[in-house]
């Protein structure tokens, strides 16, 4: 069975990637914020979705989350990775100064 990991899927974009994946039979990882999401996406979808409990902005919670399905994976490759959560960073998106990144640029990448 191939494997997609999908982050940010309690609604929009995310959400509907996973809507269209799971009926052609691959198995998703999506990457949610709350155990209230996690409980419900898991019960719309059923088996073929994993809920991934993490926020991008962490990450050790990242690194958890990497660990599991790596652990899922159990050597085969993984299918794809859908980068779709994001973070909102009010101010300026350029780079800051001292050559560091913003964090709104350094989230996505």
């Amino acid at each position: 069975m191939k494997t997609v990991v999908i982050t940010g899927v309690s609604t929009g974009i995310g959400f509907a990637a996973v809507r269209v994946l799971i009926p052609k039979e691959l198995q998703v990882f999506g990457s949610v914020r709350s155990k209230e999401d996690a409980v419900r996406l898991k019960k719309q979808f059923g088996e073929g979705y994993v809920p991934l409990l993490f926020d991008v902005t962490d990450p050790e919670g990242i690194g958890r989350a990497a660990a599991e399905v790596g652990k899922a994976l159990d050597g085969e490759m993984l299918g794809a990775l859908v980068n779709n959560a994001g973070i909102t960073v009010a101010g300026p998106l350029n780079p800051s100064p001292g050559g560091t990144v913003s964090p709104a640029i350094g989230g996505e990448i």
